[in-house]
């Protein structure tokens, strides 16, 4: 077998770390490796069961053999994450080193920030004459930080300026103290200096944005340079100058030292990376557009082909395979949404092929050692045919080529049940960027467990026909079984229920007939089945009416996001299945703070049921169902421009009576119900993207930032950044 690195990181999705694996991989052929990228895809922690089948992958530190690690944990936002990993190459007992972060336990490769940063802002001094230069570091104390406050200092002193200790300021290497910054300098609390110089790219970035917002002309009145040129920002104006490839040529030197300590070896061929200045516009300087038509054209790639996946119909083709054979036969005519640089693999677990069906498999850790390959594309063939294989070799043996190469693995899994991995692997001249290869993978192992769930249907059933606490015909809880487990659930944490009703059934048995009939409950229990993806509990509690059961996450609507989620995958099996349900449903919410009387809450949503059915006590109904949809789908897409008087004129009512009938069906203001959605979109954005607030604001429906965060502070009672803090903090 031949020797392995194994490289453990995390945001595989971005230019910055794409290109840093490009320089790893090329140094880790010239000296006989392969390199084995362990990465998961949903980078940070809410400690639900997702994430641990995400993190599983990590398993493969100890199940395979590698002749050493490089661990990228600063790449890392779990800290809890990044000490598992810590702990587990510790057992491992291999040489491994840290790169560009300081464990405490391997040995560190720091990129030579201290050097670097002084070029930079060398650049501002003799080239642009600047002597009243300020620099904004990241965080006091951090040795990144520190050492590039260093190098700013070296330049002033080597160029004859004095060193200010005022001049020099302290932020978090992202955009929340840029902001600050930038604000302290448009409210005159601190004077305009001739140039800043930033201690990464987002900050300085995001710094020239909050200026110009201001009304500060960037380089006209500032001069602004960055730090790392990162690709990921190169594309955003103004272009940045920046110092660019200090990090590409550290993780050349990780590789190299690695080598070093596994074999003793330290004469070899090393990738030059050449460090150098980038010039962008932010100091003044002419832009160079050679430097960035790499880029450039990175970034047109990634446009064309978001748009290529963005309007296939992928999802749709893999949500109706039968079999494992139709399958893999699927995923391999949806290759071209991959690049074909590439080839790849989905491998899984030898007991997701049980003979006896009535064990399913519910694997939560690890992988087993024997292994199947179910789809096969190499050297843009593919081949459905599946090969077993030992897990030591990653993929099947005979697909194994003689040169040296990367391979990403990364997990293959429905929630905390793993069902393998899915493997790309490249020469180092073929490594590319796939913004869309995670979400590639897990509209994989969606349809696996639907495969999963048909090939257990008649095992269920007739477990359920037993215990008689399931439905027979969809699967779903009975509403004894619904009850039952309700009344094992937390008593301290607050529940939503959704109920809603099949309106009209009868009817279509008598014009469709009863097989029409039974497709209809088999149809919409589906669709709930793929929408309950955070844990829900779902119950068919009579003929037409399908209870669903979920945690409060604190917003003013918690079962929204449900909603919003099944009547997608409505949408969806209604396209497929030639079948129509949406105007044959109806829903009603209500949330409870007492789950130890589950009865309670189902009967206060069947009081609802039964109010929309008469007339006499629910004057107006004929508004109801059309306000409730709307309610929807403002959650749905709360960015677009909602507007009072528009839906008034769609319903030929006037505004005030429209703003009346609304708060009597949603308990809400029609204007407070947009903006609490707006919010609620603003709060998943923020903990679950890397989008800076401006981005989030615009996604949001808000053009101005300042009055996004004014809002947003009024319903939160706390700014986004942080609200994003807290939340990030509580889930490390």
């Amino acid at each position: 077998m031949r020797k392995r690195l194994a490289l453990i990181t995390a945001n595989t999705d971005t230019l910055y770390q794409t290109s840093m694996i490009k320089v790893m991989s090329e140094q880790s052929a010239i000296l006989g490796y392969d390199l084995i990228v362990l990465t998961h895809f949903v980078n940070y922690d809410d400690g639900g069961d997702y994430m641990k089948g995400d993190e599983n992958i990590y398993s493969l530190i100890f199940q395979l053999k590698f002749d050493g690690a490089v661990v990228d944990l600063g790449s890392f936002y779990s800290g809890a994450l990044a000490q598992k990993l810590d702990n587990m190459l510790k057992e491992k007992t291999i040489p491994v080193v840290s790169l560009d972060f300081q464990s405490g336990h391997f040995e560190d490769c720091l990129q030579n920030d201290r050097e670097c940063f002084r070029k930079l802002t060398e650049h501002f001094i003799k080239v642009h004459g600047f002597t009243d230069i300020y620099c904004l570091s990241g965080p006091e104390g951090e040795v990144h930080s520190e050492e590039r406050i260093k190098g700013f200092k070296d330049a002033l002193n080597e160029n004859g300026l004095s060193v200010c200790n005022d001049h020099i300021f302290y932020g978090d290497f992202w955009i929340g103290k840029a902001i600050e910054f930038a604000e302290k300098i448009v409210s005159g609390e601190l004077k305009k200096p001739q140039a800043i110089v930033c201690g990464s790219d987002y900050m300085a970035l995001q710094l020239c944005l909050t200026l110009i917002k201001n009304g500060i002309r960037i380089p006209e009145e500032i001069s602004v340079g960055g730090y790392d040129g990162n690709p990921d920002v190169n594309y955003y104006q103004p272009s940045l100058t920046s110092f660019s490839g200090a990090y590409l040529e550290n993780a050349v030197n990780a590789v190299c030292r690695l080598h070093e300590l596994i074999s003793g070896d330290k004469k070899h061929r090393t990738v030059h990376t050449h460090p150098y200045l980038r010039i962008g516009a932010s100091c003044g300087c002419r832009e160079s557009l050679a430097q960035n038509a790499d880029i450039s054209q990175k970034m047109l790639d990634k446009a064309m082909r978001a748009n290529i996946f963005m309007h296939s119909n992928y999802s749709s083709i893999m949500s109706n395979v039968k079999d494992i054979r139709e399958f893999s036969e699927a995923m391999l005519r949806n290759m071209y949404l991959l690049d074909v640089s590439g080839d790849f693999f989905i491998c899984l677990c030898e007991d997701m092929f049980a003979d006896n069906k009535s064990e399913i498999s519910d694997r939560k850790s690890g992988y087993t050692k024997k292994m199947k390959c179910i789809v096969t594309h190499v050297d843009y063939k593919g081949d459905p045919t599946p090969k077993d294989f030992r897990l030591e070799s990653i993929i099947p043996e005979k697909d194994i080529v003689p040169e040296p190469r990367t391979y990403f693995c990364t997990p293959l899994h429905y929630l905390d049940n793993s069902f393998g991995y899915c493997v790309r692997r490249y020469s180092y001249k073929e490594i590319v960027f796939e913004q869309f290869y995670g979400e590639f993978c897990q509209i994989a192992a969606d349809s696996i467990e639907r495969i999963r769930m048909l090939e257990h249907e008649k095992y269920l059933n007739d477990k359920i026909q037993r215990l008689s606490e399931r439905d027979i015909l969809t699967g779903l809880f009975s509403r004894k079984g619904i009850i039952s487990h309700m009344e094992k659930l937390d008593g301290d944490k607050d529940y939503f229920g959704v109920l809603y009703s099949i309106e009209d059934i009868e009817q279509t048995r008598r014009s469709l007939g009863e097989e029409h009939q039974k497709k209809i409950y088999v149809s919409f229990a589906q669709a709930v089945n793929l929408s309950c993806i955070r844990g829900e509990l779902a119950a068919r509690i009579s003929r037409d009416e399908f209870l669903i059961i979920g945690e409060c996450d604190g917003s003013e609507f918690p079962g929204q996001l449900f909603i919003n989620t099944l009547k997608s995958n409505i949408k969806m099996i209604e396209k497929h299945q030639e079948i129509q349900l949406s105007p044959m449903i109806s829903h009603f919410t209500a949330v409870t703070r007492s789950i130890s009387a589950p009865e309670e809450l189902i009967s206060e949503l069947e009081r609802k049921l039964e109010d929309s059915r008469d007339p006499q006590r629910f004057a107006g109904n004929i508004y109801m169902s059309i306000i409730l949809e709307l309610h929807d789908n403002i959650y749905e897409e709360p960015q677009l421009n909602w507007n009072a008087a528009d839906e008034a004129e769609k319903l030929r009512l006037s505004q005030s009576y429209f703003q009346h009938i609304y708060k009597k069906y949603v308990d809400v203001s029609f204007n407070t119900d947009v903006i609490s959605a707006r919010i609620a979109l603003a709060e998943r954005l923020l903990v679950s993207t890397n989008l800076n607030v401006c981005e989030v604001a615009e996604k949001c429906g808000y053009t101005e930032q300042s009055y996004f965060m004014k809002l947003f502070k009024n319903k939160t009672g706390m700014t986004a950044l942080e609200y994003k803090r807290k939340i990030l903090n509580k889930k490390s």
